[in-house]
């Protein structure tokens, strides 16, 4: 399973003139000196350091939204700062350069050319609408990496790979590290949702358009219903480390097993060979011709009693 991985903070694509005019304002958090110069305009705080709240300020309404998207073939975790005003609009990326922004940006510009005038409230709307088809679009492609594990957790958990050999614990330990990464991620993608969703409703306390408001509350049932299948994810990793857990357990069964029976097979024979080994003056089976025989084939068979036994009441299977 990928590992989410953080990415150094990328060179912002400058926000269309058109989409600046009508309020957004997209910064990075590598854009110190603008973020510092928008910071004294609004009397904003802008950093990273105000933490994950979603507050009201001069006027404005600043919500976090920290996510895992998937972008560059790999899973990001990514922090964006909105900054809702009447007349004004900031979004500032902390970590990565967010290609659902980019769409976001291009679906308001159409917009705008088929005359749907903009504003900030619409705006975030459309922002929030492209993320949560970008965590969408995350958490189906981490469904088919978890269907694919499935194989190989029922494969390892039968017993055999597919190269016919014994699964051994270095192979379900590999598994059970993977799933453990997966459950993290699929955890951020369910804190993520619960984020996304809090904007929304500040956004809807925000926003007085009816409208706006009607689109909204279908959002919210979307993002909601994002986040359960994202906890299905989660329900569906833990049943998967709970058969892995099983078989590991069945398989530290399966050795004690045998090193009891092979402990059980040769303890006849070593009692013979110690009770012959010691020194005694006289020993009767020394002046036997076929004293030797007796022996071995005594020992022969005090071996396959308990071997005979062991596998009638069925403790080999």
């Amino acid at each position: 399973m990928t590992q989410i991985q953080k990415s150094l903070p990328l060179a912002q694509r400058p926000v269309d003139p058109q989409l600046r005019q009508a309020g957004w304002l997209r910064l990075s958090a590598a854009q110190t000196e603008q973020l510092a110069a928008v910071q004294n305009r609004y009397g904003i705080d802008l950093s990273l350091e105000r933490g994950r709240a979603a507050i009201e300020e001069a006027g404005c309404v600043l919500v976090p939204v920290e996510m895992v998207i998937r972008q560059e073939r790999k899973y990001q975790e990514t922090c964006v700062l909105f900054v809702l005003g009447k007349d004004l609009l900031i979004s500032v990326e902390q970590d990565v350069h967010l290609e659902a922004l980019d769409l976001a940006g291009e679906q308001l510009l159409q917009a705008q050319r088929t005359g749907i005038e903009l504003d900030p409230a619409t705006m975030l709307f459309t922002i929030i609408e492209v993320l949560n088809d970008a965590a969408r679009a995350a958490v189906g492609e981490l469904s088919e990496q978890l269907d694919a594990r499935s194989e190989a957790v029922a494969v390892a958990s039968g017993g055999f790979e597919m190269s016919k050999r014994q699964a051994g614990v270095a192979d379900i330990a590999g598994t059970a590290i993977a799933l453990g990464e997966a459950e993290e991620l699929v955890a951020r993608m369910v804190e993520g949702q619960l984020m996304l969703a809090r904007a929304g409703r500040w956004l809807r306390r925000f926003s007085d358009n009816a409208t706006l408001a009607q689109g909204l509350s279908m959002l919210l049932s979307d993002i909601h219903s994002l986040r359960r299948y994202a906890r299905f994810q989660h329900d569906k990793i833990r049943n998967l480390q709970q058969s892995l857990m099983t078989t590991l357990d069945l398989k530290q069964n399966q050795v004690i097993k045998v090193f009891t029976v092979v402990t059980a097979v040769f303890t006849p024979p070593t009692l013979l060979a110690a009770f012959y080994g010691q020194n005694f003056a006289y020993m009767p089976e020394l002046e036997l011709v076929w004293g030797e025989w007796l022996v071995m084939g005594l020992t022969g068979f005090f071996s396959l009693m308990p071997l005979f036994y062991i596998k009638r009441k069925g403790w080999m299977r």
